[in-house]
C-alpha cells in the first residue's frame, strides 16, 4: 500500500511539473513575429483642380506674381503683371520657372483681369491644364493624375485655393501598406488579443511571446461588397528568442 502511494504520488508530481513546463500561446516571452503589409489597388486617380479669385486693376502692383506648378520637372511657372505705364522692367525672373506676362491697367475689372491672365496661362500652359474663367474666378483643371506641388499667390492678393488634390492611378501595383493594422489572436481564441500598426514600408513586428501557436490577420476589402474581411495565416513559434517570419499580406484597399 506504502509503496502504491508513493507510486501515485510520485505520477502527480511529474504531471504537476509537465502541466507547469508547458508554453501557452501569449505574451511574456522572447519571441516575435514579423511580416509586411502591401497593397493593390485598381482605379483612376483624380486631377489636381486650383481656382483662382484674382482682384481689380487697382488691387495689383506692377510686377505682382503668382505661382503654379504642373506635373513636369520642366513645368515651373511664374505668372506676372506688368503695367505698360511704368518705365522700369517688372519682371521677377524667377530661376528655374517660365515667366507668363500679363499686360493690365489699373482701370481694369477682376473679370477683365481673369480673362486677360486665363487666356495668356492657356497659351503657355495648354499641356499641363484645361483652363476655364468664370466672371473673376480662373479654374485650372491637371491634364495628368498627379499630386502636384501646390500653387502659391505669390506677391499678390489672390485667392489660391487647391479645391480637388491630385491622385495617382494605380493599375495592378503592389505598394506598402503604412500604418495600417495588424491583428494577433493567441492559440486557440477566436478574437484578437493584440493589434500593430505598419511602419513606413509595410512592416509589423509582434514581440515578447511565448513559445505556441498563433493567428495573424489582416484586413482586406471585398471588390464587389466593398466591406473588409481577414485574411489570416497560422504561425507556430517553436523557439525561445526566435523572430518568425510570417509573410506578406496581399490587400485590395
Amino acid at each position: 500500500m506504502k509503496s502504491i502511494l508513493i507510486a501515485t504520488l510520485i505520477g502527480l508530481t511529474s504531471t504537476f511539473l509537465f502541466t507547469s513546463c508547458e508554453k501557452v500561446a501569449g505574451p511574456g516571452g522572447t519571441s516575435a513575429i514579423r511580416g509586411n503589409v502591401v497593397g493593390l489597388k485598381n482605379s483612376f486617380g483624380q486631377s489636381e483642380i486650383i481656382d483662382i479669385t484674382v482682384k481689380y486693376g487697382l488691387d495689383i502692383e506692377h510686377g505682382d506674381y503668382f505661382l503654379m506648378n504642373g506635373a513636369g520637372n520642366n513645368s515651373r511657372y511664374y505668372i506676372w503683371y506688368n503695367n505698360p505705364t511704368w518705365v522700369s522692367n517688372g519682371d521677377p525672373n524667377l530661376v528655374g520657372r517660365t515667366g507668363i506676362k500679363i499686360d493690365f491697367n489699373y482701370s481694369d475689372s477682376n473679370s477683365d483681369i481673369a480673362i486677360n491672365t486665363a487666356a495668356a496661362m492657356n497659351s503657355a500652359m495648354n499641356a499641363d491644364f484645361m483652363i476655364d474663367v468664370n466672371g473673376d474666378i480662373i479654374t485650372l483643371t491637371g491634364i495628368q493624375h498627379v499630386d502636384l506641388i501646390d500653387a502659391d499667390n505669390g506677391t499678390t492678393n489672390f485667392s489660391v485655393d487647391v479645391s480637388n488634390q491630385g491622385k495617382d492611378d494605380h493599375f495592378g501595383t503592389d505598394i506598402a501598406m503604412a500604418d495600417e493594422h495588424v491583428y494577433l489572436i493567441y492559440g486557440d481564441g477566436t478574437s484578437f488579443n493584440q493589434s500593430a500598426r505598419t511602419g513606413a514600408n509595410g512592416e509589423f513586428t509582434f514581440d515578447g511571446l511565448q513559445i505556441g501557436t498563433y493567428k495573424v490577420y489582416a484586413l482586406t476589402k471585398d471588390t464587389i461588397t466593398g466591406e473588409k474581411t481577414p485574411i489570416y495565416k497560422t504561425i507556430e513559434i517553436s523557439e525561445k528568442a526566435s523572430i518568425n517570419e510570417i509573410g506578406t499580406y496581399s490587400i485590395r484597399y
